[in-house]
């Protein structure tokens, strides 16, 4: 593994586990998925110990990419078990993403096939490198399977919701396991019909994916003469899917260019916001709509201690999550407060970082609830308000009864500063002291940093 591309290493881990998983349900005397999935949980918990070790970055990340695929995988199969699947043909089965490798097939580009459902894809070979993986949930599963529909029958896709929902993140995945590459447009007022042709040019030659976000927030005329390039983009392609060829030439803009089968096109829509214009009803047709709903946090946050080599993952992320939703609606209302998804992936992975750092020092306490709290204090302690600090420790006692939080002494950092502020003929109190520690903590997590405060209370000099 430490010479393969992450990307390899995944999809010959989805292979086997497909044709694995096709085997035992095409076995008529004994179906045994529970060998399965035994055989994942074990790989699992290799990846996670692993995972702990010195790592080089890049190692460590494939790991992660590794860890959140198995985990995936294990839910899938526990579903199958439950629902006592016993065949091949059955539907919850091929509802799923299986991919096969077929060798035998001249051509090596075709060798490998992606089966969702009746759709048949191949797969894109697109190298995509490291890039950030979904975690996948139930909602990105039925998302992928519309989407996939849609892509079979030659139209486009439209994911809607409300913001955080992932639905352009949801597009990139699926263009991700398909080994497709994912252009994401921003759509805004400044879009005319000759930029949205050019786009549509360039998507249409090269065989990539166009993610249009927001895509409601173009102008009514706009969207209806849009609908008749999209359109005739569509036809082309399913006229290709026809015939089984890769040269239909199309008019756009005033250019006559070839369709590349493999390209595609999808919208995002927030309905919620003002300002945003209905689609007309021609192009609502060329779109299959899926609706996002609010993504399973404590799906996610498990995922995410698994890949930091958390084994307690399923018991602290239903700790974790209800811990977070208490903070967003007990504290106070402060612009700078944030305890959404994104807040909640970086506590986690500090939470990774800590305990990698607790077994690289040789530290014996390796009580995982006890590092999950103090990446919440050391993420939290230095944004809140001193009325708020009060609440989140009597939050924490709740969710987390009988935890105790040590705070690391930093005793020579400490030490550090206070001559530094001899040097600087400054009087240094407690508090400033505190103040100076938690930036230095808190850099550990952030790149960029933001001083919150009132004129003269000392920002400069922290």
């Amino acid at each position: 593994m430490p010479l393969s591309l992450a990307q390899l290493v995944v999809l010959a881990f989805q292979v086997s586990w497909s044709e694995n998983i096709e085997r035992l349900l095409s076995d008529k005397i004994k179906i045994d998925l529970q060998s399965a999935l035994q055989q994942i949980e074990s790989t699992l918990g290799i990846l996670a110990d692993l995972v702990l070790a010195d790592q080089p970055t890049v190692r460590r990340r494939k790991l992660e990419h590794l860890i959140i695929e198995h985990v995936h995988k294990r839910d899938v199969t526990r579903a199958l078990i439950d629902k006592k699947v016993d065949s091949a043909t059955n539907f919850e089965w091929l509802a799923q993403m299986r991919l096969y490798f077929e060798p035998k097939n001249q051509n090596v580009l075709e060798q490998l096939k992606i089966r969702m459902a009746n759709a048949e894809f191949h797969y894109g070979f697109e190298y995509l490198g490291l890039q950030d993986r979904l975690v996948q949930t139930p909602l990105t599963d039925r998302c992928f399977l519309t989407m996939t529909q849609a892509l079979h029958a030659k139209f486009g896709g439209s994911p809607f919701g409300p913001a955080g929902t992932g639905k352009t993140e949801s597009v990139k995945a699926l263009g991700n396991a398909l080994g497709r590459f994912v252009l994401v447009f921003n759509c805004d007022e400044a879009f005319d019909f000759q930029a949205m042709g050019r786009i549509f040019v360039g998507l249409c030659q090269v065989g990539a994916w166009g993610c249009f976000d927001e895509f409601n927030r173009l102008e009514e005329r706009m969207l209806s003469a849009v609908s008749q390039q999209i359109q005739t983009i569509q036809e082309a392609l399913r006229q290709q899917s026809m015939s089984n060829k890769n040269t239909l030439k199309i008019e756009l803009v005033g250019k006559s260019i070839t369709v590349n089968s493999n390209m595609a096109i999808f919208i995002t829509m927030n309905p919620g916001y003002a300002g945003r214009s209905n689609l007309p009803d021609n192009l609502k047709m060329l779109f299959r709509s899926l609706a996002m709903t609010v993504p399973d946090k404590v799906l996610i946050a498990q995922v995410m201690l698994y890949s930091q080599g958390f084994r307690q993952a399923e018991i602290l992320s239903k700790k974790i999550v209800p811990l977070f939703t208490l903070l967003s609606e007990q504290l106070s209302n402060q612009s700078h407060y944030d305890f959404g998804l994104r807040s909640l992936k970086s506590v986690l992975v500090m939470a990774g970082n800590i305990k990698r750092e607790r077994i690289k020092n040789d530290i014996q306490n390796d009580d995982e609830q006890e590092i999950v709290i103090q990446a919440i204090m050391d993420s939290f302690v230095p944004r809140l308000v001193a009325d708020d600090l009060v609440l989140l420790n009597s939050l924490l006692n709740d969710v987390f009864p009988n935890a105790t939080y040590n705070r690391p002494s930093m005793t020579r950092l400490r030490e550090e500063i206070e001559n530094a502020a001899k040097q600087m003929y400054l009087v240094c109190d407690q508090l400033w002291i505190e103040k100076v520690l938690q930036l230095y903590q808190i850099t550990n997590l952030n790149h960029g940093l933001m001083l919150v405060g009132p004129t003269s209370c000392g920002m400069l000099f922290i």
